[in-house]
């Protein structure tokens, strides 16, 4: 059974539980044993409905009774054509591993995540509402309709510099599980680069690329006259998988730098490394791409690589 509240009233239960419980969003997600992100923004933001154990564990919490604010109880299965909910026999949308889903395993190792949890299955990626709009809008939106066939929302976080792509299917959460993606935290998981994507060095290209546009950055190095190419992770599976991946694509890279309260980083600095990287693997995110053309606000940090 889930609960459908008059507009405005989900959002002012979940707040009033938060409040009344003195809890921080964390604490409260494990409380109510829902992810934290889902709750405090899609639940919060009343794009989905609440099931009822979750309803009176909320109620409970706020001690407060919202039945007089209920516009409807729904059966579970009501959703089935909106997608988010529980239905008997989850589709495989995809058939065959490819560059593009290898891309987007990648983005999605890097600044997203997919859920699984009591009826909720969706998948979120999110990036800077700025500096990563062009690039979540105009490249990873439409690769991720590509590759499903299905339409992913946007939008922009009310308080904070983010923006959000979320799909709220099962379908897509189990296609995306079957080619080695794991359901809830990332680092508790210890999400690892699928075993697939190693098959092919085109797959690897793919993933490395949707990694580093992510959670990859450029920048100058005193005494250089060109950027080095970063790449950051606090999650031991994934930095074992990006050096063999490295090692296998032939491009050498410092060691990791792993200091306290501080994300490990590694880089690729040889000049040589570099422009192959911009020639066989190279950029989408815009952000990267600007601190290459000789033309940009940062053209003084680039000198004598050329984008492909």
């Amino acid at each position: 059974m889930r609960i459908k509240l008059k507009k405005g009233y989900q959002k002012k239960l979940i707040l009033f539980a938060k409040k009344k419980s003195n809890l921080t969003w964390k604490e409260l997600s494990k409380i109510v044993e829902m992810a934290e992100n889902y709750l405090k923004i899609e639940l919060k933001s009343e794009k989905r409905t609440l099931s009822e154990d979750l309803y009176e564990k909320l109620c409970n919490l706020a001690n407060m009774d919202f039945n007089k604010h209920i516009l409807k109880k729904l059966d579970d299965n009501w959703g089935r054509s909106k997608g988010g909910l529980t239905y008997d026999k989850p589709k495989l949308l995809i058939d065959k591993p490819s560059e593009e889903l290898a891309e987007l395993v990648g983005i999605i190792l890097g600044d997203g995540n997919i859920w699984s949890q009591k009826g909720y299955h969706y998948l979120r990626i999110c990036g800077d509402s700025e500096k990563d709009k062009d690039y979540l809008l105009n490249y990873v939106k439409p690769l991720f309709e590509r590759l499903f066939n299905q339409k992913i929302n946007n939008y922009l976080h009310k308080t904070q510099k983010e923006m959000f792509l979320s799909k709220g299917s099962r379908d897509v959460v189990f296609t995306l599980e079957h080619f080695g993606l794991k359901s809830g935290d990332k680092k508790e998981n210890n999400v690892k680069i699928p075993k697939w994507i190693f098959r092919s060095k085109k797959y690897i290209r793919a993933c490395i690329r949707g990694l580093i546009d992510t959670d990859g950055s450029l920048c100058p190095i005193t005494g250089r006259d060109y950027p080095y190419i970063w790449f950051s992770s606090n999650i031991d599976g994934i930095r074992e998988g990006f050096d063999m991946a490295m090692k296998k694509l032939g491009f050498k890279t410092s060691k990791w730098n792993i200091r306290e309260n501080r994300t490990p980083d590694i880089y690729i600095g040889n000049k040589k490394d570099i422009e192959k990287y911009i020639q066989t693997i190279s950029f989408k995110n815009q952000r990267h791409l600007s601190k290459l053309r000789p033309d940009s606000s940062e053209a003084k940090f680039y000198s004598g690589v050329k984008s492909k």
